[in-house]
């Protein structure tokens, strides 16, 4: 049998474990270089902290400074906050500022709140019991800081606006609308009110050809975060890139727009994945971002033969589940946010693009495919070898299969680059 490994359960266990096939099987590991670099140690996590790539320090921007935020991102994003936050407070304290002048607010967008467990895997237990973390509520308690170029009304978080040094941690990986997350999306949509994120999303119709998986150039929903990032104030942001690991290989300090143009471009190589296509099976794992799984159904179709005839492997090891989205999911039998679309729930629409898909969820749901399909189009097994067994049915004889490390964080790259 061949064997390749996967990485699985990032606020778990933090494992690792193999996948199977029959010798007779092609089988590519779909990795990018990225996720093999080592992560940074505590001393080069500070330092790039401490020093930006562009403008003042932390402690210089904190000088004078009478409250701080510290907006952090949730966990459907794989940084490692607990990492960074000690250097970014240490920074602070060294300017001056006491504990009561220093709060975190998780940069929801229009996602489900979390409790202090998950606080303390993001945050770690010293900041969880010394400073005050929020949530952030997109229906209430936000304040209007104007109107971008193309239209959409920004309203924003009053804790945050409050404040007189605002400070963003996040992390760079491949997203699905502004080519790569990280920079000002912490802003827009991570503490706007729930009309500017329905807005902020029907930016994606303007010009399909300008958003997109890697697309970061020209791009205009990132265009949109920066006009956000802008009225915002935000005045330090760090952003990094992760590996394999969960674990930060690389980190940018410093004014929003270069720490994202930075990053974005180290993200290209870092996450990607040289153009492959015209395979049997494509076995996409969700990690990073596990409770978004969905994102990982579009890296699989990409690798898939374009006649219909292949099959998606979808894993989606989240034990806590899919998250709640205001915006994107269902919330009913056959409605949910403004931008959910029943119609994709209808039965037989996933046959019209695949052979097959598969899903191992070892904590199923009946909603959890509210994204992709209606329930009954998917086949769901709990295990591997229960996913194994139904593709040696399918596949008795010779079969391509890719397996794409992680389809929430990487990306494919176009034709020739």
């Amino acid at each position: 049998m061949k064997k390749i490994s996967i990485p699985s359960r990032l606020w778990y266990e933090n494992k690792e474990w193999e996948l199977t096939f029959p010798d007779r099987w092609e089988v590519d590991n779909l990795t990018s270089p990225g996720f093999d670099k080592p992560g940074l140690s505590p001393n080069e996590i500070k330092d790039r902290v401490d020093h930006p790539i562009e403008g003042l320090s932390l402690e210089e921007l904190a000088r004078g400074k009478k409250q701080a935020v510290i907006v952090f991102d949730d966990m459907t994003r794989p940084t490692p906050v607990r990492d960074v936050a000690p250097y970014v407070i240490a920074a602070l304290h060294r300017a001056g500022m006491q504990k009561d002048q220093i709060r975190f607010i998780w940069a929801l967008g229009t996602h489900g709140a979390y409790d202090m467990i998950n606080a303390r895997k993001k945050l770690g237990e010293h900041i969880v019991e010394n400073y005050a973390v929020y949530n952030h509520d997109p229906f209430q308690n936000t304040v209007r800081v104007g109107r971008t170029p193309t239209g959409v009304e920004v309203w924003l978080n009053r804790e945050f606006m409050n404040c007189d040094l605002r400070i963003g941690i996040g992390c760079i990986t491949a997203h699905v609308h502004v080519g790569f997350g990280g920079g000002a999306k912490i802003v827009l949509p991570g503490i706007a009110g729930i009309e500017s994120i329905n807005q902020f999303h029907n930016q994606m119709y303007r010009d399909r050809s300008r958003v997109g998986l890697g697309n970061f150039d020209g791009n205009i929903m990132r265009a949109e975060c920066d006009a956000a990032g802008d009225m915002a104030g935000l005045d330090f942001k760090i952003d990094c890139l992760i590996n394999r690991r969960g674990e930060i290989a690389s980190l940018y300090a410093g004014p929003f727009r270069a720490t994202h143009q930075a990053g974005g471009e180290e993200g290209k190589d870092h996450y990607g994945i040289p153009h492959a296509t015209g395979y049997d099976i494509a076995v996409s794992n969700a990690y990073g971002k596990a409770n978004e799984s969905a994102i990982a159904r579009f890296m699989s179709l990409i690798a898939l033969k374009p006649d219909g005839t292949g099959t998606s492997v979808l894993i989606a090891d989240a034990p806590e589940g899919q998250v709640p989205h205001y915006v994107m999911r269902s919330w009913g039998t056959d409605y949910g946010g403004r931008h959910f679309q029943p119609k994709i729930r209808g039965k037989g629409m996933i046959q019209k693009t695949m052979k097959r898909l598969l899903v191992m969820a070892p904590h199923p749901d009946p909603t959890m495919l509210d994204l992709i399909c209606h329930i009954d189009d998917a086949t769901i097994v709990k295990t591997w070898p229960e996913a194994l067994a139904l593709l040696e049915e399918d596949y008795p004889g010779d079969a391509r299969v890719a397996v794409i490390q992680d389809g929430t964080m990487q990306y494919m790259k176009r034709p020739g680059e």
